[in-house]
């Protein structure tokens, strides 16, 4: 954990800069803008269940439990916006949890270890105080999955890798000043990566200063995927759903 903390300053450190050098700049040339939300909190629960090379596992996780879990994380978005219409952002979710389930035998320790990146487009239509955003991207998931079996039982892993498309829709709603409300949908996978999958988001950001903002909210995310048969076969049908907390920065 320290340095995870120590890795969040810092990419705070160098945002701040960023936001430093470059906000009387875009002052005068608003041609891109640019926002930094570096290690935000997503503190994620999953509820769901996963098949590993044919064994299968409940991978339940709730939210009380997660820091007990927890192991490591990385999380960063960063968007641009070009003459207030086009625009794309990256955002990346690395997390590893370490939970366990009960058997009659003795607890299974699972490692679990996951990798979400998107890589999303956007034009933007503007009415007054509202944004509407129609986008599109892929989201590029990586799971790998250890189960150590109590006494002499072998353990196994499994990992996996795969693209989803998905298309949906923002709603940025500028309610005062410093007040924003932001809304997020899509929905994608449509058997190219996985078989289906849904991604809902709801933020309201706070705005202090005039670089930097604060925001909260809510975001869920279920994935159906699948490949492999019988003593090959992975799965994972499963909700990541859980509070966002952050700081973003923009210049």
């Amino acid at each position: 954990m320290r340095r995870l903390l120590a890795a969040g300053t810092i990419v705070l450190v160098i945002g701040l800069v960023c936001s430093l050098a470059y906000g009387q700049e875009s002052s005068s040339n608003d041609n891109w803008q640019f926002s930094l939300a570096p290690m935000y909190l997503w503190a994620v629960s999953i509820s769901g269940d996963q098949t590993v090379k044919g064994i299968d596992v409940d991978l339940d996780v709730p939210f009380s439990d997660v820091f007990n879990y927890l192991n490591g994380a990385l999380i960063f978005h960063f968007e641009g916006l070009k003459q207030r219409r086009w625009g794309f952002w990256v955002d990346f979710n690395w997390i590893r949890l370490n939970p366990s389930q009960g058997t009659p035998l003795g607890d299974i320790d699972i490692n679990f270890t996951q990798i979400l990146t998107e890589l999303t487009g956007f034009y933007r239509w503007n009415v007054g105080a509202h944004n509407f955003d129609a986008l599109g991207g892929l989201r590029y998931s990586r799971m790998k999955l250890d189960l150590d079996f109590p006494g002499p039982l072998l353990s196994v892993d499994q990992s996996k890798g795969w693209v989803d498309p998905f298309v949906g829709a923002r709603w940025l709603w500028q309610m005062s000043e410093r007040w924003t409300l932001i809304l997020r949908g899509d929905i994608g996978g449509f058997g190219v990566g996985s078989d289906f999958t849904w991604n809902v988001v709801g933020l309201v950001d706070f705005k202090p200063w005039k670089h930097v903002s604060l925001f909260g909210g809510y975001r869920a995310l279920y994935q159906d995927y699948e490949d492999g048969s019988g003593a090959n076969e992975f799965k994972y049908d499963a909700t990541m759903q859980g509070p966002i907390l952050g700081l973003n920065i923009t210049w």
